[in-house]
């Protein structure tokens, strides 16, 4: 899988933050970076500004001779390119890392500039009065590929990083829409038991039913639905509430225009006694409340599930690991839009797609200097020349694996990119044309993988299942044709409140649906569930996010 876009243990959804700080100047010179280009000036016309920074080590770069994260390709490419020296204040490995830069911001003794992982951390170095308004200084230095980058949500992972009205943080950005839902079917399974593929949730249940009773993996004993024990994502039920209209875990417009809480709706109760029901008919592992995705993967390739809910790259993790064996494909699946219970579309819940924040000290000096890595980065990764390949691929400037793109110090990436590709990349294939594909070095590995596979290589057929005609992504690329993505609309800091009572009440709330789920409790727990939560701050909670969305319109 592609491997410098954000990615999970597959190669696909799990980036690993970048923590870059400090700004001091060699010379007090003002950089010259252009306020509406990224064109970067001449050595002859500029002077090195020095940029400390403290670095997490990620223990799979591989590393060419005598290059480290203290001195590389990387950081000399920015020194030649922009007039940047970086210089690592330290170097942790990951393990480490996070400790040690609690410790530096308690101490109150923080680098220029450098990543924080969430909202919480954020506000709590504003609290402290230890960051600088990046508001004038990035309207004054971002290009304008840069400020195009940040607007293609319309504007809310931005606002996330502002508080009261200033920009107190840079977000990592990333594509919301990849953590969106997909349903995944054994087709062979289908075909077998002739059934139709599933258009509606009654044509889910029906499935389930029927590969329960059916056992059509010859195994003696099948279930209808994959499940594991955190409920949600992949192998979860996420997918599976969308269809019923519910949307775990989120804030949504209610019928009054207020936000509510959508673990609370009663569209929940609903899915979860369908659950139940399931559950009672031996559709659903018995044993799912002790096991995570990987260890429920083990009935998939035993033959024993032929459903599940998951996310675009489900064919590559876990999915693969199932339907490959031995360089052979032995099981047919295929990717579907969410059913509906009834005549309205399923819409995909979805996050804000952010992946931490840069920020930077009050008492930086170059602060535009961050702003012109930034700069580079969406450059490079809108149009990249070969000399440029050396801030991905290292100074061999091919892609060998070495993953040197992680020694750049600020990564972030497109918010639309997966959902793009959909609209082109299965064009594409079925062309044979890369060239519409413009060089995205994503987009290109996927190609080759999936044109490998219609050869004969099974190895890409993970990427097949993405990429092509009616893939995961070209279902992404319709869900946002046809307005069929229920966003977050919570994506402000935590609340007191959700700070004090969050983590209770969403313990509280696992263990309910758990039961339920495993009819040890009635159905009408969740009337009590809904009670208890906001009697236990989840009523307040409901207040302040309603006092934050005010303040947003």
């Amino acid at each position: 899988m592609n491997k410098w876009k954000k990615t999970t243990a597959f190669g696909l959804v799990a980036c690993t933050l970048v923590f870059a700080s400090a700004c001091s100047s060699t010379n007090s010179q003002e950089a010259a970076q252009s306020p509406t280009t990224s064109t970067s000036p001449t050595n002859s016309e500029k002077k090195i500004v020095q940029l400390t920074t403290v670095r997490s080590n990620p223990s799979d770069i591989k590393w060419d001779p005598g290059e480290s994260m203290d001195k590389n390709s990387v950081y000399d490419a920015y020194e030649q390119d922009l007039g940047i020296r970086i210089k690592n204040m330290w170097v942790a490995d990951s393990k480490q890392f996070a400790q040690k830069l609690n410790m530096m911001i308690a101490s109150n003794d923080i680098p220029d500039f450098f990543s924080v992982a969430d909202q919480v951390q954020l506000q709590q170095l504003v609290d402290a009065d230890m960051l600088m308004d990046m508001s004038a200084i990035f309207d004054k230095y971002a290009s304008s590929e840069t400020k195009e980058w940040f607007t293609k949500d319309g504007g809310n992972q931005m606002k996330s990083a502002k508080v009261d009205g200033k920009l107190m943080a840079i977000p990592l950005t990333a594509d919301p829409y990849g953590s969106s839902s997909y349903l995944w079917v054994r087709k062979d399974w289908l075909s077998k038991l002739n059934l139709p593929e599933p258009k509606t949730m009654q044509d889910v249940l029906k499935i389930s039913e029927e590969f329960t009773k059916k056992d059509p993996g010859g195994t003696g004993k099948s279930f209808g639905l994959t499940l594991q024990k955190d409920l949600l994502d992949d192998y979860g039920l996420t997918g599976f509430f969308n269809g019923y209209h519910a949307y775990p875990g989120i804030w949504q417009k209610g019928t009054d225009g207020k936000l509510v809480y959508g673990s609370i709706q009663p569209q929940m109760k609903v899915a979860l006694k369908q659950l139940q029901d399931m559950y009672k008919s031996g559709q659903i592992d018995p044993e799912f409340g002790a096991k995570d995705p990987d260890k429920e993967n083990e009935l998939v390739a035993a033959n024993k599930i032929g459903m599940a809910y998951g996310a675009f790259y489900l064919s590559a993790w876990p999915l693969a690991s199932a339907a490959i064996k031995d360089g052979k494909l032995v099981q047919d699946w295929q990717v579907y839009g969410l059913p509906s219970i009834d005549g309205t579309a399923a819409k995909s819940q979805i996050g804000l797609g952010v992946n931490g924040y840069v920020v930077v000290s009050k008492n930086c000096k170059n602060p535009e200097a961050v702003i012109q890595i930034l700069n580079q980065w969406i450059k490079l990764q809108i149009s990249m020349t070969d000399k440029e390949r050396v801030y991905i691929n290292g100074k061999e400037l091919e892609d060998k694996g070495k993953l040197y793109f992680k020694v750049n110090p600020i990564r972030l990436f497109a918010q639309d990119g997966n959902v793009q590709a959909g609209g082109i990349l299965p064009k594409a294939i079925e062309s044979k044309d890369p060239s519409m594909l413009k060089n995205d070095p994503d987009l290109m590995n996927r190609y080759a993988a999936a044109q490998n596979y219609l050869k004969g290589d099974v190895s890409g057929w993970f990427h097949w299942m993405i990429a092509k005609s009616g893939g995961s992504f070209s279902i992404m690329n319709q869900y946002l044709k046809d307005s069929r993505y229920e966003q977050d609309q919570f994506f402000g800091a935590p609340t007191q409140t959700m700070q004090d009572k969050k983590s209770v009440l969403d313990a509280k709330e696992k263990e309910i649906f758990t039961k339920i789920i495993m009819n040890q409790v009635s159905i009408d727990e969740f009337d009590k569930f809904v009670a208890d939560w906001n009697n236990l701050g989840g009523e307040k909670i409901t207040k302040e996010v309603n006092d934050w969305y005010t303040k947003q319109k």
